[in-house]
């Protein structure tokens, strides 16, 4: 008999101001923002840093439509849509991971304003990106991918999922894009750095 293994529920927890939690467990109380995490293989059980840090990113950014290039689970794109309801696009190349963006939108009842959608990053399109926060969590090849789809900078971008070593040329792009370092952080050797426009 074949054995089929499946992730458990990811235990709930406090992520950057979020209640992170999956749908069996009890609401946040009121005045609590709260992700619902759906189990499932494009997350796993456990949380990542490099998404905590783009957490606390997310309120010092422009109020915009938003692009969550890689978007795993979703939880980046599902924060930025309860949070300013407005619309965020979510591409993965993982059937996994568009399947549980969905899942969790539509749990948490933001599913009007996230648009997921399963492609890889090269195949955003310049308009898709031009004026928007984007959130590129994500390996550094896959940075090097994303920095060529750009026509205009975007809004804002949110560069986690690097090691320091791969930053610096990435950062310097953006620079030369006209935005500025506005934030670094790190946990577990991962980097995340925040490059804002001018508003």
């Amino acid at each position: 008999m074949a054995f089929t293994a499946e992730w458990p529920d990811s235990p709930s927890a406090l992520v950057a101001g979020w209640y992170r939690r999956t749908e069996r467990h009890a609401p946040a109380p009121p005045g609590v923002r709260e992700l619902i995490q759906v189990a499932g293989d494009a997350f796993g059980p456990i949380g990542h840093p490099t998404t905590t840090m783009c957490l606390h990113a997310l309120d010092a950014l422009p109020a915009v439509p938003a692009v969550d290039a890689g978007c795993g689970s979703g939880l980046l794109a599902q924060a930025w849509a309860q949070r300013w309801a407005l619309h965020v696009l979510a591409v993965d190349v993982d059937p996994a991971a568009i399947s549980q963006t969905r899942a969790a939108s539509a749990l948490a009842g933001c599913e009007d304003h996230v648009e997921s959608r399963r492609q890889p990053i090269q195949m955003l399109t310049g308009a898709e990106l031009a004026g928007r926060v984007v959130f590129a969590n994500i390996p550094a090849s896959a940075h090097a991918a994303l920095i060529n789809r750009f026509d205009e900078p975007p809004a804002a971008i949110v560069l986690c999922g690097l090691r320091a070593k791969d930053a610096g040329p990435i950062i310097a792009v953006y620079r030369e894009m006209g935005l500025r370092h506005a934030r670094a952080m790190r946990q577990r050797r991962f980097d995340c750095h925040v490059m804002v426009g001018e508003r």
